[in-house]
């Protein structure tokens, strides 16, 4: 069994991932960042994450689209999404969980929220 669980981004804002990727990295997690929506399926499958997290607003394919692309596919609907989103409406969290996401963290976030709610996911996966 490999040490480090691997997880991919999925955001176009380069900073916000790019932030992100160098945090989970120091705790001990291989990263993989992906800024362009539209390339994430294709990565995800050559990847293989154990976990997901999927900014929404995105140009061209947009997050909710994503998440119904890995649940309709064999190789990605099994692996835990975590929504990371300045999106906060009640609307916009439920069609999240309705698509299969396992978490919604809404932006500004807390590292140390996130990293917690990623543990917990990790675990019980």
């Amino acid at each position: 069994m490999e040490n480090n669980k691997k997880i991919m981004i999925i955001d176009d804002d380069v900073s916000v991932s790019e932030s992100l990727r160098r945090l989970l990295s120091l705790s001990n997690y291989e990263v993989k960042v992906v800024n362009k929506a539209k390339e994430a399926f294709e990565e995800v499958k050559l990847f293989k994450p154990d976990l997901i997290i999927l900014d929404l607003l995105m140009p061209g394919v947009g997050g909710f689209e994503l998440c119904e692309m890995f649940n309709k596919d064999k190789e990605t609907n099994r692996i835990p999404i975590i929504v990371v989103s300045a999106l906060g409406s009640y609307t916009d969290i439920k069609k999240a969980y309705t698509l299969g996401v396992v978490g919604y963290i809404t932006k500004p976030y807390d590292f140390n929220h996130l990293l917690r709610e990623i543990e917990k996911i990790l675990i019980t996966k």
